[in-house]
């Protein structure tokens, strides 16, 4: 996954970059990082449903550790990982 600035992102959409957050933020409601944050979470979430282990899930959307992934994740969810995945193994039926 590579990492786009706010700085490439005005370039390619042709903007300021200030005139892209305000404009960006006015029809998103948040923010382009608190979107991306967003997106990059509800694929990990998807990755878990799956069976993924989460150190899977975490360098698949971009984070460069588990560590980071699991405190990022309890952060924005409420649950770690591991929580998460839990409840769908036990939904199916798995052990």
């Amino acid at each position: 996954m590579k990492n786009i600035t706010l700085n490439e992102l005005s370039e390619l959409a042709g903007l300021s970059k200030y005139y892209l957050l305000r404009s960006f933020t006015k029809q998103k409601g948040i923010s382009p990082y608190r979107y991306l944050e967003t997106i990059r979470i509800d694929r990990a979430k998807k990755l878990l449903e799956k069976g993924l282990l989460p150190i899977e899930a975490a360098l698949q959307t971009g984070f460069a550790d588990q560590s980071h992934f699991s405190n990022f994740f309890k952060k924005f969810i409420g649950l770690t990982p591991k929580q998460y995945m839990n409840i769908f193994k036990d939904l199916s039926g798995e052990k």
